[in-house]
């Protein structure tokens, strides 16, 4: 015979389980991460004179010479053993040669030559950024004379220098490595050259 009692009882407490764990839970948290950390609840993202064009958490393709460069991409690697993984990194190594001349081959730290597990990572240890000094120096200010803006490229250097510097981050208190991200750098070089009149600016609208 069936329990109906008993068994009204199961959906009943089912139904509250599903309520707490499925609705009642997600919703409260998530309210409470909104207030509490607003930016991060958001997916970090890129907003430049109210527009959202991206997220600090994504390494976006960044491709002009006078922008900071984050770690490979394996977004469309396909590994298959370790020869095709070594050829790929020696490829890499030649490639960050090749657009950072100026820089001792010895100099280039192993993550800017090797992919990271997301493939979209835009933390790049601070050396890695450094490297790339000289190269986004000289093509800022080939794009300034374009521009008839006047300003040497030492200056530049030095200005560069300075923000990554500024820009560094560790990932964990103490004993963490340090880090700068692409995409904040590349925001700020963005500002900049928008701000001295390099690029005009309708480029953010």
């Amino acid at each position: 015979m069936v329990n109906y009692r008993r068994l009204l009882k199961g959906f009943a407490f089912a139904f509250t389980v599903l309520f707490v764990l499925g609705f009642a839970y997600p919703t409260i948290t998530a309210e409470i991460t909104m207030h509490a950390i607003p930016f991060q609840s958001q997916g970090s993202p890129v907003e430049i004179n109210g527009t959202v064009y991206g997220s600090y958490l994504l390494a976006d393709a960044f491709n002009a010479s006078y922008f900071f460069h984050p770690r490979p991409s394996a977004s469309a690697m396909y590994p298959i053993d370790s020869n095709s993984t070594l050829n790929q990194t020696e490829q890499y190594l030649s490639q960050f040669k090749a657009e950072n001349p100026t820089v001792n081959i010895s100099q280039i730290p192993y993550a800017m030559v090797a992919y990271s597990a997301s493939g979209q990572d835009p933390n790049i240890p601070p050396i890695g950024a450094y490297d790339q000094v000289s190269r986004i120096a000289g093509s800022l200010h080939q794009v300034a004379q374009n521009m008839s803006v006047s300003i040497t490229v030492s200056e530049l250097t030095a200005i560069l220098n300075s923000k990554v510097n500024q820009y560094e981050q560790r990932n964990f208190p103490i004993f963490g490595s340090y880090y700068v991200n692409t995409v904040s750098l590349n925001v700020w070089i963005i500002n900049y050259m928008v701000s001295t009149n390099i690029l005009p600016s309708s480029v953010l609208q």
